[in-house]
């Protein structure tokens, strides 16, 4: 007899960005990816705040910057993309 097994899907959103900022990560050791600039991302996710950073992309620090609505695809563990 077969047993039904659920699988645990991702469950992705779109997520509203609350703030985003440019930093610097220095944790990393590796010359070839400390100096590419990095964003923490501050958005909303089920009602709750969450952080990540990204690698930096222009595209959407400026539609940020402009005062337009900007979301990102996020999940249980983090952003899964911009």
């Amino acid at each position: 007899m077969w047993k039904f097994v659920r699988k645990n899907k991702q469950r992705c959103r779109m997520c509203p960005v609350i703030d985003l900022v440019i930093v610097r990560d220095r944790r990393l050791l590796n010359p070839l990816v400390c100096h590419q600039a990095h964003m923490l991302v501050t958005y909303r996710y089920a009602g709750v705040l969450a952080s990540d950073t990204l690698l930096y992309d222009p595209a959407l620090f400026e539609r940020f910057q402009s005062g337009k609505v900007c979301q990102v695809l996020a999940d249980d563990h983090g952003i899964v993309r911009t």
